[in-house]
């Protein structure tokens, strides 16, 4: 592929604040970058030095293969343009205008417009949806539809890279989404080399083909949003605590904070350990609650793919996994009696059951001395898909055990988990 934008070790410094310290990359004609970081971490100060707008103290940054010191700025402005932080326009133009501005570096002086401006902007304003917004002022508008309007003007320039800073940090949720669709677009249709600078993991990684992790005015990780936004880069680099999930629809990994109660639940861990028996996505709600409260907390056998399965895995519980579709093996019942004998309290959810899961209930037989809280939402007849026998084994099990405590609808859970306790 070709080399559209190369940075070579460059370092640059406000006053005596070195921000970036020694940056080296490459990016390819057609890429969709997302560069991310924290506040402080030198990804407006890398933008605007591969855009001319700073230059490097030392280190070079090439486009096309030529030294960036080396274009004019009418000859750069027809292969690059930018789109700042700030779209405020000092002068109340209106829509038509402004975007025609793009064409000044065709323009020769005193000449007016030609017909090829008319033709390149009329193109921009409808791949951007901006012509019916024509001869409206530019401040009368909506954030949304301005950044639009800025975006047509860049793409009047005709350029070959699209520079943006912070494109939708004012924006509502709907237009994040509509810029982001519609650089998407660009890069998609007409091979846009895209570089965006962002705060918003989740959207860049939705939609960016790779991402640029800054730190401390270095490059802290780089590649597809999967590589780089893990719990441990992210750990690193914001000192915050995460659970990085899967977005359903994009299959790119969707980071969620997680909340300061569970942030400092390792200071204040409880010992008293719970074991969960559950399935079908049963538990997966009341996981995060105890997991919260500092509960030590197992689970187990769980189908891998399972909903619980996911959520134990994305809270880093203890399991017992097992392949779908197939009996709990005997390895994997005994993994479980492990994790169950250092237990002061069984849970198990209204998981249905079936000849795969049987084990599950089974395995109570064993443990008459431990205190369980069985839930009974729904009746076992309806959760029973094997002719009545896990039926048989549930009524068994109550006539037979004196530590078991059925939990219905209405009852809490953590009130009487806190019973149990004490």
């Amino acid at each position: 592929m070709k080399i559209m934008l190369k940075t070579d070790k460059i370092k640059f410094s406000y006053a005596r604040e070195k921000v970036l310290r020694g940056i080296d990359l490459e990016i390819e004609a057609g890429s969709f970058i997302g560069i991310i970081g924290p506040n402080a971490s030198g990804k407006s100060t890398l933008l605007k030095n591969m855009s001319q707008t700073l230059k490097p103290e030392s280190g070079a940054v090439y486009l096309d293969h030529q030294l960036l010191n080396d274009y004019s700025s009418l000859e750069l402005a027809k292969k690059m343009a930018v789109v700042p932080q700030d779209t405020e326009v000092n002068f109340n133009f209106n829509v038509y205008d402004i975007i025609m501005m793009g064409r000044h570096p065709y323009q020769k002086r005193w000449s007016g417009l030609s017909q090829e401006d008319k033709k390149i902007v009329k193109e921009v304003m409808e791949v951007t949806d901006t012509l019916k917004l024509r001869g409206k002022l530019i401040n009368e508008l909506s954030g949304g539809e301005r950044q639009r309007v800025i975006i047509a003007r860049a793409l009047a320039q005709k350029p070959d890279i699209l520079l943006l800073d912070e494109p939708t940090s004012s924006l509502d949720i709907n237009y994040q989404g509509e810029i982001y669709d519609l650089l998407n677009y660009l890069n998609q249709e007409f091979n846009l080399t895209i570089i965006t600078v962002s705060h918003d993991l989740n959207l860049t990684a939705q939609y960016c083909e790779e991402l640029l992790l800054l730190k401390e005015g270095r490059i802290y990780a780089a590649g597809p949003a999967e590589e780089v936004l893990t719990e441990n880069n992210i750990k690193a680099v914001y000192n915050a605590e995460v659970l990085i999930k899967t977005n359903p629809i994009s299959k790119k990994p969707f980071v969620t904070l997680v909340p300061e109660v569970n942030r400092i639940k390792k200071s204040k861990q409880k010992d008293f350990k719970i074991h969960i028996i559950a399935g079908g996505g049963t538990a997966k709600n009341w996981l995060y609650k105890l997991e919260n409260l500092g509960y030590q907390l197992s689970i187990g056998v769980l189908n891998i793919g399972d909903a619980d399965w996911q959520a134990a895995k994305e809270l880093g519980i203890k399991m017992v996994e097992a392949p779908p579709f197939i009996d709990i093996s005997e390895t994997e019942i005994q993994k479980n009696r492990e994790l169950i004998e250092k237990a002061d309290l069984i849970i198990l959810s209204d998981l249905p059951f079936g000849h795969g899961n049987l084990a599950n209930l089974e395995v109570l037989f064993d443990y008459p001395e431990k205190r369980k809280i069985l839930f009974s939402n729904f009746d076992i007849k309806k959760r029973d898909y094997i002719k009545g026998k896990a039926e048989k084994i549930w009524n068994k099990l109550l006539e037979e055990d004196q530590n078991i405590y059925l939990l219905k609808e209405k009852d809490n859970l953590i009130s009487k988990i806190k019973k149990l306790e004490n």
